[in-house]
């Protein structure tokens, strides 16, 4: 029994725990945030006590199951350099994005997955274990954005998707891969990209579990002649990688306004966390910066708690 075992491990009464996934629904605490893309994404934090639980659930048992190559998103040591590095070579890219992509997944789903996944996991759960964990991981019967556990989740309900599209890419000599909701495929080939819409369309529907949706407003074809973003990072015309002019200048601006001692607090601890961002994905721009700035501002801005 699930229950007893956390019981045993954490000190939390048995009741207790049964008790916090039936009323997990009220435990939540919903608020919006704007989207960078414009309009606004709804979070639903946990509890303290809530979170407690997901977190070990997802250390403990989700942790546990496969994870596909190609997914980059929630894995250790990995960041969205290295995504866009396996893509950086390649002419042409297709960017394909779920629609509401945690929300899209059910309780029945994360059943189903454990129960797909029995073998794989160190103790062995019953019915009543695979709804209470349901219950403990998800709100209204889905996963949710602020949850610990919905990362792991999602990664591993993706797995069999993940690799009937890897296998089929790689014989077509497209490369594929996944951050969270987004799917981007890459290839030196034209004309090969906008054909490959329709078989994920096809996969989609063969799918059982989850049902997804694909948010056509956000699909894009892009080659090297226009701008090409790969999670946030700019693929240049000659191959590098970069945050882009947009964010260069923005940044630049930051820098300028921290040394005349006008940036806000709140700011400076953006600017902050960006700038060792920079010193891991382009370098070089992080240098220009010390050229035009001087080394000792830099110093300050990185060392400002």
């Amino acid at each position: 029994m699930i229950a007893a075992l956390i019981s045993s491990i954490t000190g939390l009464k048995v009741g207790y725990v049964e008790r916090l996934a039936q009323t997990a629904n009220h435990r939540y605490k919903s608020y919006l945030i704007p989207k960078r893309t414009g309009g606004v994404r709804k979070i639903d934090h946990p509890s303290r006590q809530l979170k407690f639980l997901q977190r070990w659930l997802a250390d403990n048992l989700f942790s546990r199951l496969p994870v596909h190559e190609a997914a980059y998103s929630y894995k250790k040591d990995l960041g969205i350099k290295d995504h866009a590095e396996i893509h950086q070579r390649s002419k042409y890219i297709l960017r394909v994005d779920f629609r509401n992509f945690f929300p899209s997944i059910r309780g029945d789903d994360v059943r189903r997955l454990l129960m797909r996944n029995r073998s794989l996991l160190p103790i062995q759960i019953s019915d009543e274990d695979l709804s209470l964990i349901s219950l403990l991981v998800c709100k209204d019967d889905k996963l949710t954005i602020g949850a610990p556990s919905s990362p792991s989740i999602s990664n591993a309900i993706m797995f069999d998707f993940d690799s009937q599209l890897f296998s089929s890419c790689k014989q077509g000599r497209i490369t594929y891969s996944r951050y969270a909701d987004d799917l981007y495929f890459s290839t030196d080939r034209s004309n090969v990209l906008r054909p490959l819409l329709g078989r994920i369309e096809t996969y989609l529907q063969s799918m059982l579990s989850p049902r997804l949706d694909i948010n056509d407003a956000k699909t894009e074809f892009v080659s090297k002649k226009r701008k090409c973003v790969v999670t946030g990072l700019v693929l240049t015309s000659n191959r590098k990688i970069s945050i882009g002019r947009e964010k260069k200048r923005a940044i630049k601006s930051m820098v300028f306004r921290f040394q005349r001692g006008t940036l806000e607090a709140e700011r400076q601890k953006y600017l902050k966390g960006y700038l060792a961002f920079i010193i891991s994905v382009e370098p070089s721009f992080f240098e220009a910066l010390r050229i035009k700035f001087g080394s000792n501002v830099l110093q300050q801005i990185l060392q400002n708690s």
